[in-house]
């Protein structure tokens, strides 16, 4: 076989498999990362569910894969540099890979100082029990009593308090509480929190029980300050929260997941 017929053939094998031309270089980085991944996913089997929890999360892991084969094909096409084709898929690589990975090994804490706890105002209202005001004996007319004074309410005042549950394979711990301050305005509160954390977790209060997803009038309280410990969060003037079984949810808007939920029953 000559020299032409020889270059020839090599240059059809390449046309054959687009990946012949990678680099000693990024197979040894593409290993790498392999080891690391397969240490990540023994210390942590949730790294691995966690890219097909649903359909969406599904579709960016495939779709992901899909494209950065397809650039790489073309850079190796158009002879891009080893070095080049490293840094141009490594580091978007490294960026998703921390951003959805990290949270499974790194808590965010938070510890919202607050004048009770959900416990100690639960244990208060349950000592002091239902009021009556019926007697033994008929008041006489004649005599006029005067009225006895109202008990003074305890502020921060307790409207209703719920368990956290893990949800979609989720692990997650504590309590919410509802809580009516002295001016009037109404907090939410987190304690004895201690869930498994994520990217992009939001908070929300949702109206009705058991609720597992976020519906068009829920109240969204933003992003998750931290998934251990305990925090309060302010609910706005113009939202009404009224006498009902309320759902506090933490869901992860980056995928459309929810994370837990507690269901709060309010009474006011």
């Amino acid at each position: 076989m000559t020299r032409h017929q020889s270059d020839g053939h090599a240059r059809t094998h390449d046309r054959r498999n687009p990946f012949s031309g990678i680099s000693v270089l990024e197979w040894a980085l593409a290993s790498a990362a392999a080891l690391v991944l397969a240490a990540l996913a023994l210390a942590e089997p949730g790294v691995l569910r966690a890219p097909f929890e649903n359909g969406r999360t599904m579709a960016f892991t495939i779709g992901g894969t899909a494209l950065a084969a397809v650039a790489l094909v073309v850079m190796l096409r158009r002879g891009v540099p080893p070095v080049l084709r490293v840094l141009s898929l490594g580091l978007p690589l490294v960026a998703v890979s921390w951003w959805l990975i990290s949270p499974f090994f790194l808590d965010d804490v938070v510890d919202d100082e607050f004048e009770t706890s959900i416990a100690a105002a639960g244990a208060e209202q349950a000592a002091a029990g239902p009021t009556s005001t019926t007697t033994d004996s008929e008041p006489d007319p004649a005599v006029t009593e005067p009225d006895p004074p109202a008990p003074a309410a305890a502020t921060p005042a307790l409207l209703g308090a719920g368990r956290f549950v893990g949800l979609a394979g989720h692990e997650g711990a504590g309590d919410a509480g509802f809580f009516e301050l002295e001016d009037g305005s109404v907090v939410l509160r987190l304690e004895n929190f201690d869930i498994q954390n994520g990217p992009d977790l939001r908070l929300y209060v949702v109206s009705g029980p058991d609720q597992t997803s976020p519906a068009p009038d829920s109240l969204d309280l933003g992003a998750l300050r931290g998934n251990v410990g305990d925090q309060t969060y302010a609910l706005p003037p113009e939202f009404a929260l009224t006498t009902g079984s309320w759902t506090v949810l933490v869901w992860c808007e980056a995928f459309s997941v929810e994370f837990v939920a507690a269901t709060v029953p309010v009474a006011l």
